[in-house]
C-alpha cells in the first residue's frame, strides 16, 4: 500500500466512523414544531451580554485560564509566550477578534488545524486503535476560551442541570 492509498483509507475510515447513519426529518413543519415546543430561555439581557463587544479583561482572563506546559501546535507558539506577553499582545488580539466577530468569519490561518493520529493501544496495525486529535493554534484557543466564558454565563438559563 503506498502513501496515497493509505491516506485515502484513513480518510474513508474516519469519515464513515464519524458520519451519522440516522435519518433526520428536515422539513419546515418539523423544525417549527420543535422550536415552538422549546420555551425561550435566553432573555434580552442575556442576549445583550452574549453579543456585546469583547473586552481586554476577557482576553486576559482567557489567556490566564489556558494551561502552560503544552506542546506548541502547528503555529509553533507556546502558551507561555501569551502568558509572559499578555500586556503586549492582548490589545492586538482584542482588535483582531473584534474584527473577525464583526465580519462573521475568522481568518483561515486561525481556523487551521493539524489532525494527528494518536495510538490508543500497543496494537498499531488496526486503524481503530488510533484516535484522531486536532491540534489548533493558540490564537484560536484564546478566542474560543474568551467566547466560552460568555456562554458559560448563559448556560444555566438554557441547559437543565440534569
Amino acid at each position: 500500500m503506498n502513501q496515497h492509498d493509505l491516506t485515502h483509507y484513513i480518510i474513508d475510515y474516519y469519515t464513515h466512523l464519524y458520519t451519522s447513519d440516522a435519518v433526520a426529518l428536515d422539513t419546515a413543519e418539523a423544525q417549527e414544531q420543535c422550536w415552538h415546543s422549546v420555551p425561550i430561555k435566553v432573555t434580552r439581557d442575556i442576549n445583550l451580554n452574549l453579543t456585546r463587544n469583547l473586552t481586554l479583561t476577557e482576553i486576559h482572563d482567557a489567556i490566564r485560564a489556558l494551561p502552560k506546559g503544552k506542546a506548541p501546535r502547528h503555529d509553533g507558539v507556546p502558551m507561555e509566550f501569551f502568558h509572559e506577553c499578555a500586556q503586549e499582545v492582548a490589545l492586538d488580539l482584542l482588535k483582531a477578534f473584534t474584527a473577525m466577530l464583526n465580519a462573521g468569519e475568522t481568518l483561515a490561518y486561525i481556523n487551521k488545524g493539524l489532525i494527528k493520529l494518536i495510538p490508543k493501544s500497543s496494537n498499531h496495525a488496526r486503524l481503530n486503535n488510533w484516535r484522531p486529535i486536532t491540534l489548533l493554534s493558540k490564537i484560536y484557543k484564546i478566542l474560543a476560551k474568551t467566547l466560552t466564558g460568555r456562554v458559560q454565563v448563559a448556560l444555566p438559563h438554557i441547559v437543565r442541570p440534569n
